[in-house]
């Protein structure tokens, strides 16, 4: 592939991933997970389809079941085990990864390149699940849909378009504002840590991993997705000291699998 290709191929995906990431942080987040529905799966189909006409998964067979692998095992830790949990791996370089309702994961080869341990593509994906187990997401699309049907019922009862334009004003900037809330990420790392030390990881890698994101802030074109939709590292790690308890410490220490990492990842397929 030519360079200038692979340059297009790479703003493609950063745009549209972009958008689905500016779409999911719209609304404010409720905590309290649900059962799933029909509905939901069909909303993180369609979500991950985007993501796969940005970016392919890997043809590195190995690496997407190590993943699949590591991710069930943390997923069959959460509250959501039932859920019908799918992972996989991006052929991108970007630094990233993504959950979608109903139980979709997926993490860029370039983010996976910048873990060391196993135990750290844990916290990972314990994070993801969070997201998925807590509905982030899903909420955010339903109070979507909520606000189209809202704006169906003022355009038909509207006299004017001014009218219209000021109370579409009132509600999109009400729900710009809440969507800058970032509780949901807090939230997602106290629950990873959890999750993890469950699934017989180090609870305390998801430090590790938030200072390699911290020594890339700024560094790299490849990882600004990351820093434009999330709260900072520095700031993640404050909000995840302040929450550590200590019935964590004895989770505090690598895994039995952390060093076969290497072996799936630095290897090629």
């Amino acid at each position: 592939m030519m360079i200038g290709e692979t340059h297009f191929r790479c703003q493609r995906f950063f745009i549209l991933a972009a958008v689905l990431q500016i779409f999911m942080v719209l609304i404010v987040f409720d905590a309290h997970a649900q059962p799933q529905t029909k509905s939901e799966r069909e909303a993180g189909e369609e979500i991950v389809a985007v993501y796969l006409g940005a970016a392919p998964l890997t043809q590195n067979v190995n690496l997407n079941r190590y993943v699949s692998l590591v991710g069930t095992r943390v997923a069959s830790k959460s509250d959501r085990s039932a859920l019908t949990w799918t992972f996989g791996v991006l052929a991108s370089g970007s630094v990233n990864a993504f959950s979608a309702p109903g139980g979709y994961i997926l993490v860029t080869e370039g983010l996976l390149r910048m873990l060391d341990t196993e135990d750290e593509l844990a916290a990972v994906l314990a994070h993801e699940v969070a997201h998925v187990v807590r509905q982030h997401h899903w909420k955010i699309i339903q109070k979507q849909q909520q606000a189209s049907a809202l704006v169906a019922k003022m355009q038909g009862n509207m006299k004017t378009s001014n009218e219209l334009f000021a109370d579409m004003n009132s509600l999109f900037s009400d729900m710009m504002t809440r969507g800058l809330d970032k509780s949901a990420e807090f939230e997602a790392d106290r629950d990873a840590m959890i999750l993890a030390a469950n699934a017989g990881y180090d609870c305390t890698a998801i430090f590790s991993l938030l200072s390699k994101l911290e020594d890339l802030k700024g560094s790299s074109e490849s990882s600004s997705l990351i820093f434009q939709t999330h709260p900072s590292p520095a700031q993640r790690m404050d909000e995840l000291s302040a929450a550590v308890v200590p019935e964590l410490d004895s989770c505090a220490t690598p895994s039995p699998a952390a060093g076969r990492y290497q072996r799936y990842v630095q290897s090629d397929p």
